[in-house]
């Protein structure tokens, strides 16, 4: 476990991490001047652990919201107030100058967007009041509440996507995957919440649509070929899928593993399970069972993948190791809420500290060494990805 302390560099600024990396982390900070807002990009040195400037931005517009993504040679900025334009930005990361700036105009008002790599960006508008006639007989013909469109940065070319599936979904039900140097997207598409499916299942005798969960699997290159030349029946393969007497959820990506929470209604059975997309298999990795203890919950930590049963008493947290970990350890529940456990032996929690300067709570990080019987706890906020803890 590392442990990268850069709270000194950021004391009180307003900083958005958006890349960890081995070497390097990415992040934000905005400064409001005014009606102005000044936005910074900035490089921390892991090395070095000195800060540089990329580059910098006069955002006229106070309503502007930022959008930041890293790939290995650049950062994309995309810059929207909820209308129907949106800057999108690529910025060379080393030099800070721009490789490219475009503004793009759709149909409807900014809902959220998604790069699918470097080049290609799905972009979601929802209705507005220029639009809301359209966007009511849109919804009447194919259920979905947005339309979807396939920016790409290369040939700047925008594509409206004709595929249903894809415009339903939405970016909170997209996650991408790689496996042997290919690169894939996986389409969540749940047919409700969990109770809601529950109460179908319970009136099950009533119905007759085909009510179901389903994991699918797209190869990425093939993907965006397909919604360029407007397919509506994209090509996928469908990895899990339950009708209305079970349940198959999405749990996290680890590699080219995929894990997936499936339970059978009647029994009450429940499963963790893997899709290798490497291997092209199905496995179950653990079952779970109904905790007898009120206190006790499940936390799932995605990267890397790993599964623990959290009991919380008064004076005493007990975690518990279901998947891709052994830990079975105590810690002082005053430390704060469980966030994960790394190594089977460090414990990150979340909690409130006092602000040396004003009294008033602020948030702060725990970290309980189970080896050594140890604890620390960090005014400030923290992240976590992979086994490096960044407190700042």
């Amino acid at each position: 476990m590392t442990v990268v302390d850069i709270r000194s560099i950021f004391s009180h600024r307003n900083i958005e991490i958006f890349s960890i990396g081995s070497s390097y982390i990415y992040y934000a900070e905005e400064k409001n001047e005014g009606t102005r807002s000044e936005l910074f990009l900035l490089e921390y040195n892991r090395s070095t652990r000195r800060e540089r400037l990329i580059t910098n931005y006069t955002l006229e517009d106070p309503t502007f919201v930022e959008h930041l993504y890293a790939f290995d040679d650049a950062i994309l900025l995309i810059l929207e107030n909820g209308m129907n334009s949106m800057w999108i930005i690529e910025i060379d990361k080393t030099t800070g100058v721009e490789k490219d700036r475009r503004k793009v105009v759709c149909t409807g008002a900014f809902r959220s967007c998604m790069p699918l790599d470097r080049r290609h960006l799905l972009i979601y508008m929802g209705p507005d009041e220029a639009n809301a006639a359209m966007f009511r007989q849109y919804t009447g013909v194919t259920g979905c509440e947005c339309l979807c469109y396939l920016y790409d940065l290369d040939d700047n070319s925008k594509h409206f996507v004709k595929s249903p599936l894809i415009a339903k979904l939405g970016t909170a039900n997209l996650k991408k995957l790689s496996a042997q140097g290919e690169d894939y997207l996986v389409l969540l598409d749940p047919f409700a919440d969990e109770d809601i499916k529950r109460g179908y299942y319970e009136e099950q005798r009533w119905i007759n649509a085909d009510i179901r969960d389903n994991l699918w699997l797209c190869r990425l290159s093939e993907l965006t070929l397909q919604l360029k030349a407007g397919t509506e029946n994209i090509a996928k393969k469908c990895i899990a899928s339950a009708d209305i007497k079970a349940l198959a959820r999405y749990m996290g990506i680890d590699g080219d593993k995929l894990f997936f929470r499936a339970k059978e209604f009647r029994t009450g059975i429940e499963k963790i399970c893997s899709y290798d997309a490497s291997a092209n298999g199905l496995r179950v990795e653990a079952e779970l069972t109904v905790p007898d203890d009120p206190h006790t919950f499940y936390i799932v930590e995605e990267k890397p993948f790993a599964v623990f049963s959290v009991t919380e008493e008064e004076e005493t947290t007990k975690v518990k190791g279901i998947l891709n970990s052994h830990a079975e350890i105590s810690f002082p529940t005053r430390l704060g809420r469980f966030i994960s456990c790394l190594e089977d032996r460090y414990v990150v929690a979340e909690t409130t500290a006092e602000d040396p300067e004003t009294g008033a709570p602020v948030p702060a990080c725990s970290l309980y060494d189970a080896a050594l019987d140890r604890s620390e706890t960090y005014p400030g906020t923290c992240r976590l990805q992979g086994d490096t803890l960044v407190l700042y």
